[in-house]
């Protein structure tokens, strides 16, 4: 278990985008210290990495949470419609309490829940029962050329396509290093 938090893993841990600064002061010093380079490159790649680390601890959390929040709505609505049995079993509608203003005995209900199979979807299309949804693939491919003469010229008379250019911008990669058999096996 890590029990150490060095202080340019907290500042990578940290960053926001207004406070690339910082950040630019730490690697500047990492860089610019005597230590060899095969240090500083684990010094910053380790840093980067534990954010792996924690990212994928929140996510076990985050599922035994979500799992705990099944298991609790379950139990409630278990405890719900057996307290509601030995309340019909005792006669019991309405039970005021000091704490809570009241428990009460709902009426029972029916809720009907449709699912709808398709047995021939071809006859029902031919009956009508459809809708008509564009090919936005299809007007692309005609955009670019791709499509017939008389569906480019329609495609450009009723649409426009327009091209957004994304830059993104350059990011470190941290490769891992593959782990030999000696290492895990320790």
């Amino acid at each position: 278990m890590k029990t150490t938090r060095y202080r340019f893993e907290q500042a990578v841990q940290e960053v926001k985008s207004n406070t690339t600064d910082w950040l630019k002061d730490e690697l500047r010093s990492v860089l610019e210290s005597k230590k060899d380079f095969t240090r500083k490159a684990d010094y910053i790649g380790f840093s980067i990495l534990s954010i792996d680390a924690k990212v994928l601890s929140l996510d076990e959390e985050i599922k035994e949470l979500q799992s705990l929040k099944k298991n609790l709505k379950s139990a409630k609505e278990i405890a719900l419609t057996t307290g509601a049995e030995i309340f019909a079993e005792y006669g019991v509608e309405k039970l005021e309490g000091a704490g809570i203003s009241s428990i009460t005995l709902t009426k029972s209900s029916t809720k009907v829940k449709q699912h709808l199979e398709i047995l021939n979807e071809d006859a029902l299309i031919q009956a009508g029962l459809y809708i008509k949804v564009l090919d936005t693939d299809a007007i692309i491919k005609a955009y670019e050329g791709l499509g017939s003469d008389s569906d480019e010229e329609l495609v450009r008379q009723y649409s426009t396509l327009a091209a957004e250019q994304i830059v993104i911008a350059s990011k470190l990669k941290v490769n891992k290093r593959r782990a030999t058999t000696k290492e895990v096996l320790s």
